[in-house]
């Protein structure tokens, strides 16, 4: 009796086990988490954007900060943004000398590159979704920037590339 009782828990206690490591996991590859046209939202008097049509909601003054040392008011009358295919978010806003690339984490927002354009910004910045690249053009000058995760780099009118500042 005692050998079948200890037989009846070795048992149960591989079917458990068993159970529990068969577990399967599933994982959707090849996401392409792109949102074709940029969005353009109007921060409130506390530096909140709210972008109902992506679910996207967060306070731009800690990137205000970036580029003016200054959160005593907001001073950035739009933000700019894009989502690439590999999820993360583009952004600027007029008069800003940098592109901030985020990734969305857990409630948050993280800062993963930041990328310079030359001084003294772009006044009418606009994001373009490309395939295997986003594209930020100044509406002003015409000049093109390809970014990608891996670095920002200058277009030439033609297909030569120069380095980004």
């Amino acid at each position: 009796m005692k050998y079948y009782t200890k037989a009846c828990a070795g048992i149960l206690i591989f079917a458990v086990v068993s159970v529990i490591g068969c577990k399967q996991s599933m994982v959707i590859s090849k996401v392409d988490y792109s949102q074709p046209i940029e969005s353009v939202i109007t921060p409130d008097e506390d530096g909140t954007v709210e972008d109902i049509k992506h679910g996207l909601k967060f306070n731009i003054l800690p990137i205000q900060y970036k580029e003016t040392q200054d959160t005593s008011s907001v001073t950035t009358s739009e933000i700019r943004y894009i989502r690439g295919s590999k999820g993360y978010y583009y952004l600027t806003a007029p008069t800003y000398k940098n592109v901030y690339m985020m990734s969305s984490e857990e409630a948050e927002l993280k800062l993963l590159e930041t990328f310079p354009i030359k001084e003294p910004g772009i006044d009418k910045p606009a994001f373009n979704q490309r395939e295997g690249y986003i594209q930020l053009v100044n509406r002003t000058t015409g000049e093109q920037y390809r970014l990608t995760p891996e670095g920002m780099v200058q277009e030439q009118t033609g297909t030569e590339m120069i380095e980004g500042q």
